[in-house]
């Protein structure tokens, strides 16, 4: 496990923010609560204008529909009349034309009106094509026999005038139940249209009259594609026919989003649907919205440049002139922190001082620690040769070198022969004085070359030749070897009962698919073939 030294900061102390950051962060703490208080203050008007708005419209629906509703109860009080008179009408077919002449030329909301037996035959009508007709199997008729009250249809287009129409009808009973006759009268839709167009115009509001199953009997201003056309799945048709009054906001039949009110004639299944497009009753406050946001965020943002500069010039400027300061004099550039000029830096200054009066001192001790930590790295502690790992960084390099210049390395790898039972004969102190002596034979035969001699652990010993062939480095194994033997270490446990080594030599042009390793092995293959062969001899690997 490896030990560090020093405190180990806590999760998140390495983090750092901007001072300009900080400021500026101050600053949009202020500002922007008090702009977000004025956007939501004119939220809440436009929400209080759509509340407004949906209370007028829902005035106006109600309005729209006491207008529409004078004609539909003209239409209905005429039927009345008509139905109660048709079971003599039925017995007087010219009496009942004109009468229904009458009706159709001098009332108001009505296209005219027709007579029928409970056959289903016309008896009378206002048009003479009508006269005569049978419409005991249209679905209407058979609706109005049904109903004990008055029964409106849905839009359908009439054979004989070839426009859209909606009937009321009503049946006349006796007292038994049985129908007598049934009356019906026909709705003037351009009467009506022309009331809903006196609802819109002061207000600048589409109306429509909706009847049965969606059809737009009636729209101001209006649209062709809409008006006397049905819409039985559109989600207003939905909404209106779901409820007898209400407010609702979505897309109407020509897609334009509005705020609808809506109100159900009593008795008819038919609605007064007024609306009020939102975009131009929330476009003035959206715009105020919009431009207020717009102004506050040009302003912040020109408050925080102007907040930017002037803590660049305030605060950041005299924090960085002590910080390069403090840096030039752990550089060792300067002596001392010279004053900024800020009453508030005083106290740093000095402190600083000092502190860089001690530094100094410690910077020199560290310095010469270094130096002997260096030295002591690099070489080996008890013969003072490079040790393994200086060997194995600077064996390396020179491949390197080599191989792009296309020299020659040669290895010299030495041991000393039966060095454990030196020691156990003479002791270990003159063990390490033995591998000592072996250690300056080595420097001294490398003396005045660029060789690198370095002790490879235990009782072995390498040397690194680069730029030398195999026979430079046989030749040097072979000065090794005889300087070792001319200062004859005594050594009782060998055959020649004086200290020597075995020496393996290999050489080689490093290639790109060359291994330093290979080197190396070859050097120590050819070490161990000298001791089998005797030891104390040079062997040369083939």
């Amino acid at each position: 496990m490896v030990e560090r030294s020093g405190v180990v900061p806590p999760a998140g102390a390495t983090r750092r923010s901007s001072l300009r950051l900080r400021i500026l962060f101050l600053i949009c703490l202020v500002a922007l609560p008090l702009s977000a208080e004025r956007v939501i203050a004119l939220i809440g008007d436009r929400q209080a204008l759509i509340l407004e708005v949906e209370s007028d419209v829902r005035d106006l629906a109600r309005r729209a529909t006491l207008a529409q509703l004078e004609g539909l109860t003209r239409a209905r009080t005429v039927l009345e009349v008509l139905s109660r008179q048709s079971a003599g009408l039925v017995d007087d077919p010219q009496g009942c034309a004109r009468l229904l002449t009458r009706l159709a030329d001098e009332v108001s909301g009505i296209q005219g009106a027709f007579v029928a037996d409970p056959a289903g035959q016309v008896v009378c009508a206002h048009a003479p094509l009508g006269m005569g007709l049978n419409i005991a199997e249209r679905p209407y008729f058979k609706a109005a026999l049904a109903s004990d009250d008055v029964h409106m249809t849905e839009l359908f287009l009439s054979r004989f005038s070839g426009r859209n129409v909606v009937f009321l009808l009503r049946t006349e009973r006796d007292a038994a139940g049985a129908p007598l006759a049934v009356a019906g009268v026909v709705l003037d839709l351009q009467w009506l249209s022309r009331i809903a167009a006196g609802s819109a115009v002061e207000a600048g509001v589409v109306v429509e009259v909706v009847g049965e199953g969606g059809a737009v009997l009636v729209r101001y201003p209006p649209l062709p594609h809409i008006v006397e056309h049905r819409f039985p799945d559109h989600p207003l048709t939905r909404a209106i026919l779901a409820a007898d009054e209400g407010v609702v906001t979505m897309p109407g039949f020509d897609d334009k989003e509005r705020i609808y009110g809506f109100n159900r004639f009593e008795g008819l299944d038919v609605h007064v649907v007024v609306g009020s497009e939102t975009t131009r009753v929330l476009s003035p406050i959206d715009r105020k919205i919009l431009a207020t946001a717009v102004a506050h965020v040009v302003a912040l943002c020109c408050f925080l440049l102007l907040a930017w500069f002037a803590a660049e010039r305030l605060v950041i400027t005299p924090i960085s002139r002590l910080t390069r300061a403090v840096a030039a004099v752990g550089r060792g550039e300067a002596a001392h922190v010279n004053d900024m000029g800020v009453r508030e830096f005083a106290p740093l200054v000095q402190a600083f001082d000092e502190m860089a009066q001690r530094l100094s001192q410690r910077n020199s001790e560290l310095r010469i620690m270094n130096g002997r930590l260096a030295s002591l790295a690099r070489t080996d502690g008890l013969t003072g040769l490079a040790n393994r790992r200086t060997f194995d960084v600077q064996f390396s390099q020179d491949w390197v070198r080599a191989r792009g210049d296309g020299l020659p390395l040669t290895l010299v790898m030495l041991d000393v022969d039966h060095f454990k039972a030196f020691n156990d004969t003479r002791g270990h102190v003159a063990g390490d004085e033995a591998l000592r002596s072996v250690a300056r034979m080595l420097s001294a035969a490398a003396t005045g070359t660029t060789h690198l001699v370095a002790r490879y652990g235990g009782e072995e010993f390498i040397v690194l030749m680069t730029g030398a062939q195999l026979q430079g480095g046989v030749a040097f194994a072979e000065d090794v070897r005889r300087l070792l033997s001319e200062i004859a270490i005594e050594h009782p446990g060998s055959l020649r009962r004086r200290l020597t080594v075995s020496i393996g030599v290999a050489s080689m042009v490093p290639t790109l698919d060359g291994s330093p390793d290979a080197l190396v092995a070859a050097a120590d293959t050819a070490l161990y073939e000298a001791k089998r062969n005797g030891r104390d001899m040079v062997v040369a690997h083939a």
